[in-house]
C-alpha cells in the first residue's frame, strides 16, 4: 500500500493518462480511490459504500507567492445516491513545488447510500453489482455544499474495491468514462474526463453456509435413512427414526431461518433442504411398501433396501461435494449479472423526456 501512495511523485501509466500530461498541463487531477462496501441489506434492498479518495494535481505558481487564490475542495455528485462528505481537503506538497507550479495533494472521505434490487436465486452463491452511475468529480466551495462551481478534470483514475463485511467478497471494479475529451501534448494523446461509471462487484462468502447448513443437513438426511439397513421386522422402530429425522431436519431449517433470505421465490438453499425432506419421506413410503412384500420376497426386499440406503448415502455425498467444490467455481457469470443489472436500472432514456431536461441518465 505504501508503494501506491507514491503515485504523486511517479504517476502510474494506464489508460487514464500519463505522467507528461499531469506534469505539463495544469489542473489535471490524479485520483486513487479505495471503495469499501460497508453495508449490504438484501432484504430491504439497501447498501452503503465508503469511498476514500487521494488527490494529486498541479497549478500555476502565480507571482511566486506562498498562497494562491482559493480553489475549493473536491466533491462527488452521484444522481440517485445520497452522498455524505465526511472529510474533504487539499494541501500543498512543498517538496515538489517549483517556481512555476505548485503541487497539491488531498484526501476525501465519502459515504454513499443507495438502493438496488437483489436477486437471490443462487443464494449463497449469488453475485451482485453495485453500480455507481454518473460519478461526477467536482470542485465545491465547502464540502457540505449541494452545488459546485467547476468540474474536475481527471487524467488518471484507479479504483480499488474492498469489503469490510465478512459475508461478502469484493471483486475488481469496472470503470467507464462518460464523454471523455482527448487532449494532445507533443503528439501524444490522453483522455481527460470528469464523469465515470464505476461498477463494484461483490459475491457472497459461501463457506459458512457450506459448513453450517449443507454439511449438517446432509448428515441428518443420511442418518435419517439408516432404517433402510435395519431388519424388516422392526417396522415400529424404523418409522420412529424416520419421523425423528424428518422433524429434526424441519426444525433445523426453521432454526437457521435468520441466516436465509426472506424472498417469495425459492433459492438454491431452499431447494436443497426441500429435496432432503422429500428424500426422507420417500424412504418412509418405500419401507412401508416393501414391508408388505417382505413375507413373499424377503431376500429380494432386503437387498433392495440395502441398495437404496447406499444409493441415498452415496448420492447425497456426491451432491455435497458438488456444492462444496464445483458450485463456487461456476457461479453466474459477471456478464449475466451485468445484463440483469441493466434490466433493473430505473433510468429513463433521453428520448422519452420532454424538452427542458439536461439529460436522461438519472436514477430514481
Amino acid at each position: 500500500m505504501l508503494a501506491r501512495r507514491k503515485y504523486a511523485t511517479n504517476p502510474c501509466q494506464d489508460k487514464w493518462g500519463d505522467e507528461k500530461v499531469w506534469t505539463q498541463l495544469l489542473d489535471r487531477v490524479m485520483c486513487y480511490a479505495v471503495v469499501s462496501v460497508t453495508s449490504v441489506d438484501a432484504k430491504l434492498g439497501g447498501f452503503q459504500v465508503r469511498m476514500v479518495c487521494r488527490w494529486a494535481f498541479r497549478t500555476s505558481n502565480a507571482y511566486k507567492e506562498t498562497e494562491i487564490s482559493y480553489r475549493g475542495v473536491p466533491g462527488l455528485r452521484i444522481p440517485g445516491l445520497q452522498v455524505t462528505a465526511q472529510e474533504s481537503r487539499i494541501w500543498k506538497d512543498l517538496s515538489q513545488t517549483t517556481d512555476d507550479t505548485i503541487t497539491w495533494n488531498g484526501t476525501s472521505i465519502f459515504l454513499l447510500d443507495g438502493y438496488k434490487p437483489y436477486h437471490l436465486q443462487d443464494f449463497p452463491f449469488d453475485r451482485h453489482i453495485i453500480s455507481l452511475k454518473h460519478v461526477d468529480f467536482v470542485w465545491r466551495i465547502e464540502k457540505d455544499d449541494d452545488d459546485f462551481f467547476d468540474s474536475m478534470q481527471i487524467v488518471w483514475l484507479t479504483v480499488e474495491s474492498k469489503s469490510i463485511l465478512p459475508e461478502w467478497n469484493a471483486g475488481e471494479s469496472d470503470i467507464m468514462a462518460i464523454q471523455s475529451v482527448i487532449e494532445t501534448l507533443d503528439d501524444q494523446t490522453t483522455e481527460v474526463c470528469s464523469k465515470f461509471v464505476i461498477d463494484l462487484r461483490i459475491e457472497r462468502a459461501h463457506k459458512f453456509y457450506v459448513r453450517q447448513i449443507f454439511f449438517i443437513t446432509c448428515l441428518i438426511t443420511v442418518a435419517s435413512c439408516t432404517p433402510l439397513a435395519m431388519p424388516l421386522e422392526d417396522m415400529g422402530d424404523r418409522l420412529s427414526v424416520y419421523g425423528g429425522g424428518l422433524l429434526t431436519l424441519v426444525a433445523f431449517k426453521y432454526g437457521v431461518m435468520d441466516h436465509l433470505p426472506s424472498v417469495p421465490y425459492p433459492t438454491f438453499t431452499d431447494s436443497f433442504l426441500m429435496w432432503q425432506i422429500i428424500t426422507i419421506v420417500l424412504s418412509t413410503f418405500e419401507s412401508l411398501f416393501l414391508w408388505r412384500l417382505s413375507k413373499q420376497y424377503p431376500v429380494t426386499v432386503d437387498w433392495v433396501e440395502n441398495g437404496t440406503f447406499f444409493g441415498v448415502a452415496a448420492g447425497w455425498s456426491l451432491v455435497f461435494m458438488i456444492v462444496a467444490c464445483c458450485k463456487p467455481r461456476y457461479r453466474t457469470s459477471w456478464d449475466s449479472v451485468k445484463e440483469q443489472e441493466g434490466k433493473d436500472d430505473p433510468s429513463q432514456p433521453l428520448e422519452i423526456l420532454p424538452d427542458g431536461f439536461s439529460h436522461g441518465n438519472w436514477t430514481a
